[in-house]
């Protein structure tokens, strides 16, 4: 059983071409199979790059949406900070013209027996 060569003239690719017989020809179609896995293992790989990339677009949106919440935690702290000075507190009590004032001599301490 020897393997007869097959005769590839111009004319025989052509119309093997034309006729949708060119893996038979050239006897491609014993390596189907691993076309067809390649075939698949691409479309593995191009669907697994696609998750990657929504995956860290979503980490970036995240990132900035955290960092705004930091720099907005870092200012509601100063403030909460500033307002317990007691010269703010007497500035902002002047503001709403209140009559509240600080005490001017120390509380007494009562002792009971």
């Amino acid at each position: 059983m020897a393997k007869e060569k097959k005769n590839l003239s111009v004319l025989t690719v052509l119309k093997s071409l034309l006729s949708g017989k060119i893996l038979l020809l050239l006897g491609i179609d014993r390596l189907l199979p691993y076309i067809l896995f390649l075939f698949v293992l691409g479309w593995v790989n191009i669907f697994l790059n696609y998750s990657v990339e929504q995956t860290m677009t979503k980490v970036h949106k995240c990132d900035k949406i955290l960092e705004q919440k930091r720099k907005e935690y870092v200012i509601t702290k100063y403030e909460y900070v500033n307002s317990g000075e007691k010269a703010s507190i007497k500035k902002m009590l002047n503001e709403k013209n209140s009559e509240i004032t600080a005490p001017e001599k120390p509380a007494t301490t009562l002792i009971t027996k």
